[in-house]
């Protein structure tokens, strides 16, 4: 309920700005509008994910690699042994 009154009011401020437009303004805006829709239509709603991997690439060994990165960490305190 609060969501359709927030979305209406916020459709309702849209239309108050545009209110004031020229008629060539408008028919550009409904012309923006509709290639939108257009373009989001045909594309598919699936997301692939596939992009977001990758390997990390690199000439060292894994063993140099691990020691590089043991090596350069810094730590501001002293390892208290028991």
């Amino acid at each position: 309920m609060i969501t359709t009154d927030f979305n209406q009011t916020l459709l309702n401020n849209q239309f108050d700005l545009l209110r004031n437009l020229s008629q060539y303004q408008k028919l550009e805006l409904i012309s923006w509008l509709s290639q939108s829709l257009k373009s989001t239509v045909s594309k598919s709603n699936e997301v692939s994910l596939r992009p977001l991997f990758g390997a990390f690439r690199s000439e060292l060994r894994s063993e140099q690699l691990i020691a590089e990165i043991q090596q350069s960490r810094l730590f501001n305190r002293k390892r208290e042994t028991f």
